[in-house]
């Protein structure tokens, strides 16, 4: 199987007005990350959501970039292409938020990794999931982090029969 692009954000909470914080992407050859800096508008703030990334408002704001600098460096990395995501319903949804706030059109899709773990390969992906998450140095929560866990589990798993 050839390399894939997987996605992972953190974002302010999980409500219809929450929006992206951090975005964190990942394949065998690039990484990309950064946080945003909220929109005037996104005002929604999780206190649940802040305990489990640890990040708060006031670091997005001193340490994020601007949202339509990060849909366009989005757009030109990812340009035609398909990223994969393992909660494609929320992923989706925050990028669609962000590129809705900024008025730049996407130029590439976001799918649901399931679609590529058919059959034996959920249960391989899950195992070997588990197996990284438990490493010591493992961080949840943060996307980077999470992307790349994502991305080495599922190519293990796509890669485990061939």
């Amino acid at each position: 199987m050839s390399d894939i692009w997987v996605l992972d954000i953190e974002a302010s909470g999980l409500s219809p007005v929450s929006y992206p914080i951090e975005i964190g992407l990942v394949n065998s050859e690039q990484t990309y990350q950064t946080l945003i800096r909220p929109e005037e508008s996104w005002e929604h703030w999780s206190l649940k959501a802040h305990e489990l990334h640890g990040l708060s408002r006031q670091d997005l704001f001193d340490k994020g970039r601007p949202a339509d600098v990060v849909a366009k460096e989005l757009n030109s990395l990812l340009a035609s292409k398909v990223v994969y995501s393992d909660h494609q319903d929320w992923d989706g949804f925050w990028i669609s938020r962000l590129f809705e706030a900024v008025a730049i059109e996407q130029t590439f899709n976001v799918a649901d990794l399931s679609t590529l773990l058919g059959g034996h390969r959920a249960g391989t992906f899950a195992t070997c999931f588990d197996e990284l998450s438990e490493a010591s140095d493992y961080r949840a929560h943060r996307a980077l982090n999470d992307a790349r866990l994502i991305h080495q589990a599922a190519m293990f798993a796509l890669n485990s029969d061939e």
